[in-house]
């Protein structure tokens, strides 16, 4: 069994490092970085238990740990995937301070009147 609980804890490392590569292909439910942080806390609360207390887990040992590494597995492909909040991403003025615009306008302006050249001594403004 050790064998067994050992290879499936290195096929979940290697899972859930590889987990940014292949998240976005996985189905989410609607609050995933709740659900996803719950059973990150879980499988470590699973895991502890199991280590340091066997008789206060109902499950032996090994399966107990291999619980927890289905539930740690879960946990960072809802933690880790894409955030769906809604929004279709990458609007204009998404999470621009208010004062942007007419920083912006300023800017433009400027570099408008840079790229025509210096004014003559004396001459009115540009528009």
């Amino acid at each position: 069994m050790f064998a067994l609980t050992l290879a499936a804890g290195l096929v979940v490392v290697v899972a859930v490092a590889a987990t940014p590569l292949y998240a976005e292909r996985v189905p989410r439910p609607r609050r995933p970085g709740r659900l996803g942080s719950l059973l990150v806390a879980a499988a470590l609360g699973l895991g502890l238990l199991a280590s340091s207390r066997p008789a206060a887990v109902p499950l032996p040992r090994g399966e107990a740990f291999l619980l927890a590494f289905a539930l740690l597995l879960a946990g960072a492909l809802l933690v880790v995937g894409p955030r769906d909040d809604g929004d279709d991403g990458g609007g204009p003025g998404d999470g621009d301070p208010p004062w942007w615009p007419r920083f912006e306008a300023g800017f433009r302006s400027y570099e408008r009147e840079r790229r025509r050249g210096p004014r003559p001594a004396g001459a009115p403004a540009r528009r």
